[in-house]
């Protein structure tokens, strides 16, 4: 019998009202698919598309999800019920979003543009993503969704894409692993990161960077001062508090004292720039270093400039509200500080100079 002709038969017996017919018919209509595969764009094929999206349709989600998982991995799917079943509840949409090759770019695309975040997180599980894919799964996915696509080493990533990643990463630590582990993130946007992360994901930047000609390293660290200073030359409150540094300095009246009460006085463009003086580092870094929540940088750059614990512990709770909490908060920090050896300090401050001297 032609499969034409099978396939009309399992049609009639469709009208079945019982919803365990119908996904036994299902069944039997997927079988009959994959023993006589009709070739693509023909009236066959298209008929076997009218009667699964029909029938999926009309069976319950758990029977969806065996249909899914079937047609994931065959190239003879039929389109139209890739994308229905693309579109369907995530426990169905899954397999093939994950998987199917039927689905091309622009699919994939116009389905990120609408899906939800489950959706986007199982396209960005593919063997292979896209730059444009991969574009807009950034833009709109959240930073869970994001993390996902970028420890997925068979996803491409554009470089203003990585850009975005990495700018929502300096206050997003469930990007920062992903982005240090990533064999392909730019080392530029690796020596951004360094102001940010904690002190485990700044070593292993360090060791990356150990393995890579100075010369690239000196180039990259250029490029992410020239890039993170940028933003902050707009502050027009820059160049009145270089002045004001300067006239402590000559006045002899810049020390630990002083940077505490700036920082308390929230006078923060002139404090960046007197902690910048003191310990050698650019203001950008002094600048990340009050403001992310991680105490980590902080504390190596003062460890490195040699300031005692009691100046890092007040600058460290200084850096927020300095409430009761904060406060009581301060043993802690000091055994943080006391932790930190020198050798350490001055391992990650040998990259924090290098990005302060390619500027001179």
């Amino acid at each position: 019998m032609a499969v034409v002709s099978k396939l009309n038969n399992l049609v009639e017996l469709a009208k079945e009202k019982s919803s365990e017919r119908r996904r036994a018919l299902l069944r039997e209509v997927t079988d009959l698919f994959f023993d006589e595969p009709p070739a693509r764009d023909t009236s066959v094929s298209q008929r076997f598309e009218d009667v699964l999206t029909s029938l999926a349709e009309q069976t319950a989600e758990e029977a969806r999800v065996e249909l899914s998982e079937r047609f994931a991995e065959t190239d003879m799917a039929p389109k139209g019920l890739v994308l229905k079943l693309a579109q369907d509840a995530i426990e169905v949409a899954a397999p093939i979003l994950a998987k199917s090759s039927v689905l091309e770019e622009q699919d994939l695309i116009e389905i990120a543009e609408t899906g939800q975040q489950t959706h986007l997180k199982a396209i960005s599980q593919r063997d292979s993503v896209s730059e444009r894919v991969s574009d807009t799964i950034v833009r709109r996915g959240d930073d869970h969704t994001v993390a996902s696509l970028i420890r997925n080493e068979g996803a491409q990533i554009s470089r203003q894409t990585f850009e975005v990643v990495s700018e929502r990463a300096e206050t997003s630590p469930v990007l920062q692993e992903p982005m240090v582990e990533r064999a392909d993130t730019p080392n530029d946007l690796l020596a951004d990161l360094m102001l940010t992360v904690e002190n485990n994901l700044r070593e292993r930047i360090v060791e990356r960077f150990d393995q890579v000609d100075p010369k690239v390293i000196e180039h990259a660290m250029a490029a992410s001062r020239a890039r993170l200073a940028s933003r902050l030359e707009e502050d027009r409150e820059l160049e009145e508090a270089r002045k004001q540094i300067q006239g402590l300095k000559l006045r002899k009246q810049l020390d630990g004292a002083q940077l505490a009460r700036l920082l308390r006085e929230r006078q923060l463009m002139t404090f960046y720039v007197g902690f910048s003086e003191m310990t050698g580092v650019d203001i950008v870094a002094a600048r990340r270093a009050i403001e992310q929540d991680c105490v980590d940088p902080l504390a190596l750059i003062c460890k490195a400039a040699g300031f005692d614990k009691a100046l890092f512990v007040t600058l460290a709770v200084l850096r927020g509200a300095a409430n009761a909490e904060a406060f009581s908060d301060a043993k802690e920090l000091g055994r943080l500080y006391e932790r930190i050896t020198l050798e350490d300090a001055e391992r990650a401050m040998r990259f924090w100079r290098l990005r302060r001297d390619v500027a001179a």
